[in-house]
């Protein structure tokens, strides 16, 4: 099985068509990652509906959430105190890191997941990589060679891209790392699953 980390919503075809895909391509837990309170309400009865699929809420909907919630997204650096009592990751972009969110996030002894990841970021040693079709060739290959397997968790970043591609993704790592494929993907899953809180329930 494989776990989805960042899909960014679940729209029609995919609901459709979840069966199939989870048949398909072995993805069998789905995050999705609503950035708004109307995304937040529709991600959560699709939570509510679906087993497979559960959420990563914006961190200033912190008092929004139900048990289908299993991390929360940085929307706000400002509001990450209310966070360290949940235990929940974080999930931060890539893009949002910036040298006031790297000194937050060390001095409060956070984890979690960095999405669309292009880099190593040793700085941030209790954070996965999110690796998919859309940034795993930004990496530079020495740096992605050297990353432990153990450190990545797969995303598609659907609907941008689509399922099936995690597993060029999980290829394209393979052959930089001189590891069997299904070794990436097996470590990554075993990560997802432990990080999220799966391994608990």
């Amino acid at each position: 099985m494989t776990v989805d980390v960042n899909i960014r919503v679940a729209d029609e075809q995919f609901l459709e068509n979840i069966d199939e895909i989870m048949e398909e391509t072995m993805v069998q837990i789905f995050i999705l990652q609503p950035r708004d309170y109307d995304e937040l309400t529709t991600a959560k009865e699709q939570a509510d509906e679906y087993t497979a699929i559960f959420y990563c809420a914006p961190l200033t909907s912190y008092d929004e959430i139900d048990n289908n919630c299993v991390g929360f997204y940085v929307d706000n650096i400002h509001a990450l105190e209310p966070v360290r009592p949940s235990k929940k990751p974080l999930f931060v972009d890539e893009s949002q890191l910036n040298i006031e969110m790297v000194t937050a996030l060390q001095k409060g002894s956070f984890h979690g997941v960095i999405l669309n990841a292009t880099a190593a970021h040793d700085e941030l040693e209790k954070f996965y990589l999110a690796v998919g079709p859309g940034n795993v060739g930004k990496f530079d290959p020495d740096v992605l060679a050297r990353v432990p397997m153990e450190k990545l968790v797969m995303q598609s970043g659907y609907p941008e891209y689509g399922f099936e591609e995690i597993f060029e993704t999980s290829k394209a790592i393979s052959d930089v790392m001189f590891r069997p494929d299904p070794s990436i993907l097996a470590a990554a899953t075993k990560s997802a699953l432990t990080l999220l809180g799966f391994n608990k329930r």
